[in-house]
């Protein structure tokens, strides 16, 4: 193998570790995420739609913390974190507002239970909120 294939198998095995990370850090956004959802609406009472509202944004800066010293902590250039999470926070409002929008068709056109819903739309953005989020928030080239 040349030196530039194990410099690109070393950078495809950093993504991978890296999308891992990502994954596990966005498992616990997702529980977070639900968590807040279930207990927002079934114990405190609020419309589902803004209890998703307030889980999606408590999630938001738990992923951030996390991925910052955990999942791109060797990588991340020299940004100051304030600049990262305000990059992050307008990523994941993308993200937000996919979720929030498919969160509602599905509850309210196709009558999907709102937990059911709400996975199913954390699904769907977490993919984007990846790609974008790995290179221009915590500036890793792929």
């Amino acid at each position: 193998m040349t030196l530039r294939g194990q410099e690109k198998g070393g950078s495809l095995s950093r993504f991978a570790k890296q999308a891992a990370k990502y994954y596990a850090v966005g498992a616990s956004g997702v529980l977070v995420n639900l968590g807040l959802l279930f207990y927002l609406t079934e114990y405190v009472g609020l419309w589902y739609f803004l209890s998703y509202t307030l889980a999606i944004s408590a999630s938001i800066t738990s992923n951030f913390i996390l991925n910052k010293f955990w999942t791109f902590r060797d990588s991340i250039n020299s940004q100051r974190t304030i600049v990262m999470y305000v990059k992050f926070t307008s990523v994941s409002f993308l993200g937000m507002a996919i979720q929030l929008g498919s969160v509602y068709f599905l509850v309210e056109s196709l009558s999907i239970y709102y937990m059911l819903a709400a996975l199913i739309s954390i699904s769907i953005a977490g993919a984007i909120n990846f790609i974008i989020n790995r290179s221009w928030t915590f500036g890793v080239k792929f």
